[in-house]
C-alpha cells in the first residue's frame, strides 16, 4: 500500500497503544522503524495473559481492579480476580477495595469532574481518577517490562503513548482519561487521545480482499461499527485522494455493547434462584460467579445457529446456595419458572434453546439496527455500501449474522481479530495521527460573551457598563454541529483580558445557531483560563486562538501587540 499521510514526527523509538476497555483491557507496541517499513507488520500485542478458562480472551484481561485497605495497589486483571477470589473463599475480603467495569462511569456522565467518585464491591467509595489511573499504570508497567523481554531496552521517554477512548465521549470524559493518565507519569507531551473507532478504521484501511486488492479505495465509503463492551460507537468514513480518512457522519451511538447480554443473562438466572440466592452467591463464590461469567463470554462468541443448545456450565455452589436458602433443586425451580420448556439442568449443566440465548441479544441489537438505519437513511451515506464490524462483541456470531440479515444490500466485513483491530490501529494513529484529516463536529462549541443589547435581546440578560447598555450571556459561536473540520483547522477571535487570571466559559449546544448560553440545550462545559504575567487592561489585547480538528480541543492565547503566548487550558472537569 502506498504511503499516507505526513511522516513520522514524534521521534520516539516506539509507539505503544492501550485499549482500557469497558471488559477487557490490554496493549500494542510497534517500533517506529518497523513503521516506517511496513505499517502493519509487527504490531506486537501481549499474549501470555493467564486466562484460565476463557482462552479465547488471552490477548486481554479483565478490566478489574483489586486494592487493599489502605487503598494500596495489589493486582489488575485476571490476577485481580483470582485474589479477591482466593479472599472471599477465606472470608478475608471484606476489607480489599474491588472494581470492576468501571468505565461506563464516563460515559455521558453530567455530573463528571475530578472529585467523581467510585464505590468498591464492598461499599466504599475512592476517587474515579485513581483508579483509571492505577489501571493505566499497570498495563504501562506491564508493557515496559514486554518490551525489555522482547529485547527492546527502553526508556520512558522514549515511548508515544496513546490510550484509546469511544468517539461518542464527552471533552470530559476525554480529559479525565488524561488527567488519570498523568498518575501513571505519562504526560502530555507523550500521550495522543485516539477515537476507537478511528482506530480500527485505520487498521482496516489496510485490508485486501482474496485477490490482494484494496477494499477502500480513495473515494470509497464505509460506515464503521465499533462495539465493544459497553457502547457502539458508529461514523462513515471516505478514503481521500491522499489516502487520509475523512469522516461524513459524526460518531454517533448508545449504550449497547455486550455488557448488555451478560445481564440479561444474569437476569435469567436470578428469574430462576432468586435475588436472594444470586446475591449470596456472589458474594460467597466470587470464583465461580467469575468462571461463570468467563464461560458465557466464550459461548456469547461462538454461538452460532448450527448450534442445538447453549451449554453453560452451573457452579455447583449456587445449586447448594438455592438449596439450602429454598429447599429444593434448581432443577425443580426451573420446572416451575417460565423457562421450563426452554431451560434444562443436567448435573453442573446449563442447557438453553438457542432462540432463548439470541433473545438476550435483542435489546442491544435492535438499537443498534434502528441507528445504523438512522444513519444510512440521511444523505451523507449516500453510496455506502460496506458495514465494517469491530470490537470484542463483533465477533459474535449472533451479531454478525443480525446485521447480516437486516441489511441485506451491504457488505459486512469482520477484519480477522476484530476485537484487536482498535488496538492495532491505535499504534498506527500513534505514529502518524494526521491520517485522520477531516472531522465532523458533534455538538457547536462557543463562549459567553456579553455586547451591545439589541432590541429583541431578553430584558433579563441586560445590564450596563458605565455608559454602555450590554446584552450579557450571548452565545459566541466558533463552530457549528455537523460542520466538517480539518485535521488543523483553527478559530480565533479578540479578547479583552483584565487581570492576571481569566475565566472564559465554554458552552457546547445540540442547536446550530444558539442565541444565547440559557437557551434550551445549551449546557456549560468547563472553563477556558487564561493567565497572563502582568495585568493589561487596553480594549481587546488577547487573541484566542482555539483548534478543533484533533480528538481533543487545544488552545493558544496571544498578545495582540508583543506576540506572547500565555498559557492557556480547557477546564472540562471543574464543579459545574
Amino acid at each position: 500500500m502506498e504511503k499516507m499521510g505526513e511522516q513520522v514526527t514524534h521521534g520516539k523509538l516506539l509507539v505503544c497503544a492501550i485499549d482500557f476497555g469497558t471488559t477487557f483491557s490490554g496493549y500494542a507496541f510497534q517500533l517506529t522503524a518497523d513503521f516506517l517499513k511496513e505499517p502493519t507488520k509487527n504490531i506486537h500485542t501481549n499474549q501470555v495473559w493467564n486466562a484460565g478458562v476463557a482462552a479465547l480472551m488471552s490477548l486481554k484481561t479483565p478490566t478489574c481492579l483489586l486494592l487493599d485497605k489502605e487503598k494500596e495497589f495489589v493486582a489488575f486483571g485476571y490476577d485481580a480476580e483470582t485474589q479477591y477470589s482466593d479472599l472471599a473463599l477465606d472470608d478475608l475480603h471484606h476489607d480489599y477495595l474491588f472494581f470492576r467495569r468501571f468505565k461506563m462511569l464516563l460515559h455521558r456522565n453530567p455530573g463528571l469532574n475530578r472529585d467523581t467518585k467510585l464505590a468498591a464491591s464492598n461499599g466504599v467509595e475512592i476517587a474515579a481518577k485513581t483508579i483509571f489511573g492505577h489501571g493505566i499504570n499497570f498495563l504501562k508497567n506491564h508493557a515496559l517490562e514486554n518490551f525489555r523481554r522482547c529485547g527492546t531496552e527502553v526508556e520512558d521517554s522514549e515511548v508515544q503513548w496513546v490510550i484509546t477512548v469511544p468517539a461518542i465521549w464527552t471533552d470530559a470524559a476525554k480529559q479525565f482519561m488524561r488527567e488519570a493518565a498523568q498518575k501513571a507519569d505519562i504526560f502530555n507531551d507523550q500521550l495522543i487521545i485516539a477515537l476507537e473507532p478511528e482506530a480500527a478504521s485505520l487498521l482496516c484501511r489496510y485490508t485486501s480482499d482474496a485477490s490482494g486488492n484494496e477494499l477502500f479505495k480513495p473515494g470509497s465509503k464505509y460506515m464503521v461499527i465499533d462495539l465493544g463492551g459497553g457502547t457502539a460507537d458508529i461514523t462513515i468514513h471516505q478514503v481521500a485522494d491522499d489516502g487520509t480518512l475523512k469522516e461524513l457522519h459524526s460518531a454517533s451511538g448508545g449504550a449497547w455493547g455486550g455488557i448488555k447480554v451478560d445481564q440479561a443473562f444474569e437476569q435469567l438466572l436470578i428469574d430462576i434462584v432468586e435475588e436472594d440466592v444470586f446475591a449470596e452467591f456472589q458474594k460467597k463464590n466470587a470464583c465461580d460467579h467469575f468462571d461463570m461469567g468467563r464461560d458465557f463470554e466464550v459461548k456469547k462468541r461462538t454461538f452460532n445457529d448450527k448450534m442445538k443448545h447453549a451449554v453453560i456450565k452451573l457452579p455447583s455452589s449456587l445449586m447448594e446456595h438455592y438449596k439450602t436458602m429454598k429447599g429444593r433443586t434448581i432443577k425443580e425451580a426451573i420446572e416451575a419458572s417460565m423457562y421450563a420448556d426452554r431451560v434444562a439442568q443436567t448435573a453442573d449443566k446449563l442447557k438453553m434453546d438457542p432462540d432463548l440465548l439470541k433473545g438476550l441479544f435483542r435489546d442491544p441489537l435492535e438499537h443498534l439496527v434502528e441507528h445504523i438505519r438512522e444513519i444510512l437513511n440521511q444523505p451523507v451515506a449516500a453510496d455506502t455500501n460496506i458495514l465494517l464490524l469491530v470490537g470484542g462483541f463483533s465477533e459474535s456470531p449472533i451479531v454478525q449474522e443480525t446485521i447480516k440479515t437486516r441489511f441485506p444490500n451491504h457488505k459486512v466485513i469482520v477484519p480477522q481479530d476484530a476485537g484487536l483491530a482498535v488496538l492495532k490501529g491505535a499504534v498506527l494513529y500513534g505514529h502518524r495521527p494526521k491520517l485522520i484529516s477531516v472531522r465532523v463536529n458533534q455538538v457547536t462549541y462557543g463562549i459567553a460573551i456579553s455586547r451591545l443589547f439589541k432590541t429583541g435581546d431578553p430584558d433579563e440578560l441586560k445590564f450596563t457598563s458605565g455608559s454602555a447598555v450590554l446584552c450579557r450571556d450571548v452565545f459566541h459561536k466558533f463552530v457549528e454541529k455537523g460542520q466538517p473540520i480539518k485535521e488543523d483547522d483553527e478559530h480565533s477571535m479578540p479578547f479583552s483580558a483584565k487581570g492576571q487570571n481569566n475565566r472564559v466559559r465554554v458552552y457546547a449546544s445540540n442547536s446550530n445557531n444558539p442565541k444565547y448560553v440559557t437557551d434550551d440545550g445549551c449546557r456549560l462545559i468547563g472553563e477556558m483560563m487564561i493567565n497572563i504575567s502582568s495585568e493589561i487592561t487596553s480594549g481587546n489585547n488577547i487573541q484566542v486562538k482555539i483548534e478543533f480538528g484533533g480528538t481533543e480541543l487545544v488552545i493558544e492565547a496571544r498578545e495582540i501587540n508583543t506576540g506572547d503566548v500565555f498559557r492557556a487550558r480547557f477546564d472540562f472537569l471543574s464543579d459545574k
